[in-house]
Protein backbone atom coordinates (compact mmCIF):
# COMPACT_ATOMS: atom_id res chain seq x y z
CA UNK A 1 0.00 0.00 0.00
CA UNK A 2 2.84 2.38 0.83
CA UNK A 3 5.27 0.93 -1.73
CA UNK A 4 5.44 3.76 -4.28
CA UNK A 5 7.76 4.79 -7.05
CA UNK A 6 9.34 8.22 -6.74
CA UNK A 7 6.95 9.87 -9.20
CA UNK A 8 3.92 8.32 -7.51
CA UNK A 9 5.07 9.52 -4.11
CA UNK A 10 5.71 13.00 -5.53
CA UNK A 11 2.22 13.25 -7.06
CA UNK A 12 0.48 12.11 -3.88
CA UNK A 13 2.64 14.35 -1.68
CA UNK A 14 2.00 17.44 -3.82
CA UNK A 15 -1.75 16.83 -3.81
CA UNK A 16 -1.70 16.27 -0.03
CA UNK A 17 0.23 19.50 0.58
CA UNK A 18 -2.08 21.55 -1.64
CA UNK A 19 -5.22 20.00 -0.15
CA UNK A 20 -4.12 20.52 3.45
CA UNK A 21 -2.94 24.08 2.72
CA UNK A 22 -6.27 24.88 1.03
CA UNK A 23 -8.22 23.62 4.02
CA UNK A 24 -5.92 25.23 6.59
CA UNK A 25 -6.21 28.62 4.89
CA UNK A 26 -10.00 28.39 4.98
CA UNK A 27 -10.06 27.46 8.68
CA UNK A 28 -7.64 30.25 9.59
CA UNK A 29 -9.87 32.69 7.69
CA UNK A 30 -12.88 31.29 9.56
CA UNK A 31 -11.35 31.66 13.01
CA UNK A 32 -8.81 34.50 12.84
CA UNK A 33 -10.14 37.22 10.49
CA UNK A 34 -9.88 40.55 12.35
CA UNK A 35 -12.96 42.74 12.72
CA UNK A 36 -13.09 46.54 12.72
CA UNK A 37 -14.70 46.50 16.17
CA UNK A 38 -15.36 44.17 19.07
CA UNK A 39 -18.50 42.59 20.48
CA UNK A 40 -19.42 42.08 24.11
CA UNK A 41 -20.67 38.95 25.87
CA UNK A 42 -23.17 39.52 28.67
CA UNK A 43 -26.10 37.83 30.36
CA UNK A 44 -29.15 37.98 28.09
CA UNK A 45 -32.10 40.04 29.26
CA UNK A 46 -35.51 38.48 29.86
CA UNK A 47 -36.76 39.50 26.41
CA UNK A 48 -33.57 38.23 24.73
CA UNK A 49 -34.02 34.96 26.63
CA UNK A 50 -37.67 34.64 25.53
CA UNK A 51 -38.76 34.46 29.17
CA UNK A 52 -42.27 35.17 30.41
CA UNK A 53 -42.56 38.78 31.50
CA UNK A 54 -39.94 40.11 29.10
CA UNK A 55 -40.99 43.38 27.47
CA UNK A 56 -39.63 44.54 24.12
CA UNK A 57 -38.19 48.06 24.59
CA UNK A 58 -39.71 50.84 22.52
CA UNK A 59 -38.14 50.98 19.07
CA UNK A 60 -36.58 47.49 19.32
CA UNK A 61 -37.45 44.44 17.22
CA UNK A 62 -37.06 40.80 18.17
CA UNK A 63 -36.69 37.80 15.84
CA UNK A 64 -36.55 34.08 16.61
CA UNK A 65 -34.65 31.59 14.50
CA UNK A 66 -32.41 28.52 14.35
CA UNK A 67 -28.65 29.09 14.17
CA UNK A 68 -26.35 27.34 11.72
CA UNK A 69 -23.10 26.11 13.29
CA UNK A 70 -20.88 28.74 11.66
CA UNK A 71 -18.21 31.10 12.98
CA UNK A 72 -20.38 32.93 15.57
CA UNK A 73 -20.62 29.55 17.39
CA UNK A 74 -24.35 29.70 18.13
CA UNK A 75 -26.29 26.43 17.86
CA UNK A 76 -29.98 25.70 18.08
CA UNK A 77 -32.75 28.16 18.85
CA UNK A 78 -31.60 31.79 19.09
CA UNK A 79 -33.22 35.17 19.53
CA UNK A 80 -31.98 38.30 17.73
CA UNK A 81 -32.82 41.60 19.38
CA UNK A 82 -32.28 44.67 17.21
CA UNK A 83 -32.04 47.97 19.10
CA UNK A 84 -31.53 51.49 17.79
CA UNK A 85 -27.74 51.29 17.76
CA UNK A 86 -26.86 47.68 18.56
CA UNK A 87 -27.82 44.04 18.00
CA UNK A 88 -27.78 41.20 20.54
CA UNK A 89 -27.89 37.51 19.62
CA UNK A 90 -28.74 35.12 22.47
CA UNK A 91 -28.91 31.34 22.62
CA UNK A 92 -26.80 28.20 23.11
CA UNK A 93 -23.18 28.88 22.16
CA UNK A 94 -20.17 26.58 21.92
CA UNK A 95 -16.91 27.43 23.77
CA UNK A 96 -14.35 28.87 21.37
CA UNK A 97 -11.56 26.34 21.94
CA UNK A 98 -13.82 23.31 21.58
CA UNK A 99 -15.40 24.76 18.45
CA UNK A 100 -12.02 25.35 16.82
CA UNK A 101 -10.86 21.79 17.58
CA UNK A 102 -14.10 20.49 16.02
CA UNK A 103 -13.56 22.53 12.86
CA UNK A 104 -9.87 21.65 12.50
CA UNK A 105 -10.34 17.90 12.99
CA UNK A 106 -13.23 17.52 10.54
CA UNK A 107 -11.58 19.85 8.04
CA UNK A 108 -8.17 18.16 7.98
CA UNK A 109 -9.72 14.68 7.76
CA UNK A 110 -11.78 15.84 4.81
CA UNK A 111 -8.70 17.38 3.15
CA UNK A 112 -6.88 14.02 3.40
CA UNK A 113 -9.62 12.32 1.37
CA UNK A 114 -8.36 13.96 -1.82
CA UNK A 115 -4.75 12.66 -1.73
CA UNK A 116 -6.06 9.22 -0.69
CA UNK A 117 -8.24 9.15 -3.82
CA UNK A 118 -5.28 10.27 -5.94
CA UNK A 119 -3.17 7.48 -4.44
CA UNK A 120 -5.88 4.95 -5.31
CA UNK A 121 -5.77 6.07 -8.95
CA UNK A 122 -1.99 6.40 -9.23
CA UNK A 123 -1.29 3.04 -7.58
CA UNK A 124 -4.43 1.23 -8.77
CA UNK A 125 -4.79 0.01 -5.19
CA UNK A 126 -8.27 -0.51 -3.75
CA UNK A 127 -6.94 -0.14 -0.21
CA UNK A 128 -6.38 3.58 -0.76
CA UNK A 129 -10.00 3.88 -1.89
CA UNK A 130 -11.08 2.21 1.35
CA UNK A 131 -8.84 4.64 3.25
CA UNK A 132 -10.44 7.60 1.46
CA UNK A 133 -13.93 6.35 2.32
CA UNK A 134 -12.86 5.84 5.94
CA UNK A 135 -11.46 9.37 6.17
CA UNK A 136 -14.64 10.82 4.72
CA UNK A 137 -16.85 8.85 7.13
CA UNK A 138 -14.70 10.00 10.07
CA UNK A 139 -14.93 13.65 8.99
CA UNK A 140 -18.67 13.34 8.39
CA UNK A 141 -19.23 11.68 11.75
CA UNK A 142 -17.29 14.32 13.68
CA UNK A 143 -19.07 17.11 11.80
CA UNK A 144 -22.58 15.88 12.40
CA UNK A 145 -21.98 14.55 15.92
CA UNK A 146 -20.67 17.94 17.00
CA UNK A 147 -23.50 19.82 15.26
CA UNK A 148 -26.00 17.66 17.11
CA UNK A 149 -24.34 18.05 20.52
CA UNK A 150 -23.69 21.80 20.46
CA UNK A 151 -27.22 23.02 21.38
CA UNK A 152 -27.40 20.85 24.49
CA UNK A 153 -23.85 21.75 25.50
CA UNK A 154 -24.64 25.44 25.14
CA UNK A 155 -27.79 25.14 27.24
CA UNK A 156 -25.71 23.83 30.15
CA UNK A 157 -24.25 27.33 30.43
CA UNK A 158 -27.66 29.01 30.95
CA UNK A 159 -28.13 30.91 34.24
CA UNK A 160 -31.70 30.64 35.57
CA UNK A 161 -33.05 30.46 32.03
CA UNK A 162 -30.81 33.22 30.70
CA UNK A 163 -28.24 32.35 28.01
CA UNK A 164 -25.29 34.54 27.19
CA UNK A 165 -25.84 37.22 24.56
CA UNK A 166 -23.26 38.49 22.09
CA UNK A 167 -23.84 42.21 21.50
CA UNK A 168 -22.27 44.38 18.80
CA UNK A 169 -22.96 47.75 17.10
CA UNK A 170 -25.43 47.75 14.22
CA UNK A 171 -22.91 49.75 12.22
CA UNK A 172 -20.41 46.85 12.42
CA UNK A 173 -22.69 44.48 10.45
CA UNK A 174 -21.65 43.73 6.86
CA UNK A 175 -22.48 41.45 3.93
CA UNK A 176 -26.08 40.66 4.80
CA UNK A 177 -27.36 37.77 2.69
CA UNK A 178 -30.46 35.65 2.40
CA UNK A 179 -29.78 32.05 1.34
CA UNK A 180 -26.47 30.54 0.37
CA UNK A 181 -24.29 33.33 1.79
CA UNK A 182 -24.38 31.40 5.09
CA UNK A 183 -21.08 29.68 4.21
CA UNK A 184 -18.99 32.83 3.65
CA UNK A 185 -15.80 33.19 5.64
CA UNK A 186 -14.40 29.67 5.30
CA UNK A 187 -17.22 27.16 5.68
CA UNK A 188 -17.65 26.99 1.91
CA UNK A 189 -14.42 24.93 2.04
CA UNK A 190 -14.82 23.10 5.37
CA UNK A 191 -18.26 21.78 4.35
CA UNK A 192 -17.80 21.68 0.58
CA UNK A 193 -19.31 18.17 0.10
CA UNK A 194 -22.54 19.23 1.82
CA UNK A 195 -22.73 22.91 0.84
CA UNK A 196 -25.06 22.45 -2.15
CA UNK A 197 -27.62 20.63 -0.02
CA UNK A 198 -27.47 23.25 2.75
CA UNK A 199 -27.75 25.99 0.11
CA UNK A 200 -31.07 24.52 -1.02
CA UNK A 201 -32.27 24.25 2.57
CA UNK A 202 -31.29 27.87 3.30
CA UNK A 203 -32.82 29.37 0.14
CA UNK A 204 -35.01 32.32 1.01
CA UNK A 205 -35.11 31.65 4.77
CA UNK A 206 -31.57 31.85 6.18
CA UNK A 207 -30.23 35.33 6.98
CA UNK A 208 -26.47 35.61 7.35
CA UNK A 209 -24.07 38.46 8.04
CA UNK A 210 -20.62 39.32 9.39
CA UNK A 211 -20.18 41.02 12.78
CA UNK A 212 -17.47 41.12 15.45
CA UNK A 213 -17.29 38.61 18.30
CA UNK A 214 -15.97 39.28 21.81
CA UNK A 215 -12.39 38.53 20.67
CA UNK A 216 -12.41 41.17 17.93
CA UNK A 217 -12.70 38.56 15.15
CA UNK A 218 -15.04 38.93 12.21
CA UNK A 219 -17.40 35.95 12.33
CA UNK A 220 -20.35 34.78 10.28
CA UNK A 221 -23.83 34.58 11.77
CA UNK A 222 -26.38 32.43 9.92
CA UNK A 223 -29.93 32.07 11.19
CA UNK A 224 -32.89 30.20 9.70
CA UNK A 225 -35.99 32.39 10.09
CA UNK A 226 -38.54 29.73 9.01
CA UNK A 227 -40.38 31.85 6.41
CA UNK A 228 -39.23 34.01 3.51
CA UNK A 229 -41.20 37.00 4.77
CA UNK A 230 -39.67 36.81 8.24
CA UNK A 231 -36.17 36.42 6.77
CA UNK A 232 -36.65 39.39 4.47
CA UNK A 233 -37.84 41.52 7.38
CA UNK A 234 -34.75 40.73 9.48
CA UNK A 235 -32.40 41.32 6.54
CA UNK A 236 -33.96 44.71 5.85
CA UNK A 237 -33.65 45.71 9.50
CA UNK A 238 -30.01 44.65 9.66
CA UNK A 239 -29.23 46.59 6.49
CA UNK A 240 -30.95 49.75 7.63
CA UNK A 241 -28.00 51.11 9.64
CA UNK A 242 -25.38 51.25 6.91
CA UNK A 243 -24.68 47.55 6.51
CA UNK A 244 -23.83 46.63 2.92
CA UNK A 245 -26.02 44.02 1.24
CA UNK A 246 -23.84 41.54 -0.65
CA UNK A 247 -24.54 41.28 -4.34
Amino acid sequence: MFDMQVWQLAVVAIVAIVSLAWMSRAILRLTLSPASGQGTVRKATAIESALVGGVVPEGAQVFDGWAYRVGARFAGRVRIAVYSDRVAVAGPRVPRGLYQVWVWVQGLLLALVIPALVAAVVLLDWRWLVAAIGLFIASYGISFAGAGLWPGLGEILYEQGHPKALEFPRASISEVDIGKGWAKGGFEVVLFPYKAGIDRMSEGVAVSFFAPDEHGKQVRFAIDLYTKEYARELAEVLESEGADRAA
